[in-house]
């Protein structure tokens, strides 16, 4: 069998929340998130172009924040029943 190549999805921390901030968001074409740890999370934005093809491969891939890339699995996809797209991604480190 050939090893396929592991998806890495770039993010960024964001600091600000809210329904309206989140809307704006979205209306940009990024999706926020958060990022579980062991007893603690922080909140992410990243490009949901990738993610449907993490999502099909297995719900992991490599998370790159800050220049440190990270491998993560998607615990909830949040979709919109209409548009079909993304809407909220939580994920968690392995």
């Amino acid at each position: 069998m050939s090893e396929e190549k592991e998806l890495t999805i770039e993010a960024a921390r964001r600091s600000e929340t809210g329904k309206s901030y989140n809307r704006k968001l979205r209306a940009k074409g990024l999706i926020p998130g958060n990022i579980y740890k062991e007893e603690k999370s922080e909140m992410i934005e990243l490009d949901p172009k990738w993610l449907s093809k993490a999502w099909k491969n297995g719900k992991k891939f490599n998370l790159s924040i800050d220049g440190q890339i990270k491998p993560v699995v998607i615990k909830e996809l949040q979709i919109n029943p209409v548009k079909r797209s993304a809407v909220h991604v939580d994920v968690m480190y392995l």
